[in-house]
């Protein structure tokens, strides 16, 4: 590992950890989103706080951050410095050093991962998670089983091992974020994006 590999990680990492729905938020409606809601910081509360068009913006910039650090890092050296750069940007989301490590739940950022490594993939798994998202309303499932979903699939490719490992590992990571959401839709308490007809 060389600087320019350090040097792309430890950025990848200070630009995951950008709290775009806390800015958005803050500059839209002069709330902290933290204070909102569920609390997190992330696109899906921040149509609570703010409503569906930031909401919108919020989940753009928080797939860029995943996004290009991937990028820059597939031109540079391949899959692993790609995939690594990825995972720093996807930890700074989860533990943003300018929100004192309390971050969002890093479904966006994935996706803008997947779309640097593997654009067909991550179409698809857009479509999934769409898919699930207006079969359910709940955000929370749709983004579980899309990880899945995104996991399962870089195992069926020729991508290098470390694409499906990481993936893997951010999907875990995903469905434990995502605990308390599944207690609230066992107890009946989870809100849905959508109200199905």
């Amino acid at each position: 590992m060389n600087i320019v590999w350090i040097i792309l990680i430890v950025g990848a990492y200070l630009l995951g950890s950008v709290p775009s729905a806390y800015i958005l938020v803050k500059m839209r409606k002069g709330i902290d989103i933290r204070k909102v809601g569920s609390g997190n910081v992330g696109s899906t509360n921040t149509i609570r706080a703010a409503g569906r068009s930031t909401g919108i913006a919020v989940f753009f910039m928080d797939s860029l951050k995943g996004y290009f650090p991937a990028l820059i890092g597939l031109l540079y050296a391949g899959e692993t410095l790609a995939v690594l750069a990825g995972l720093a940007a996807f930890i700074g989301h989860l533990y943003p050093i300018w929100l004192s490590f309390k971050g969002g739940k890093g479904v966006a950022t994935t996706i803008g991962i997947a779309f640097a490594l593997m654009p067909l993939q991550a179409s698809l798994t857009f479509a999934f998670w769409f898919l699930v998202l207006l079969l359910t309303g709940y955000v929370s499932v749709a983004s579980c089983a899309g990880g899945v979903f995104l996991a399962v699939s870089t195992l069926f490719s020729n991508h290098a091992p470390i694409v499906y490992v990481v993936f893997s590992l951010i999907t875990i990571v995903i469905i434990l974020r995502h605990r308390r959401n599944f207690c609230n839709i066992k107890n009946g308490t989870e809100g849905r994006i959508f109200r199905r007809k």
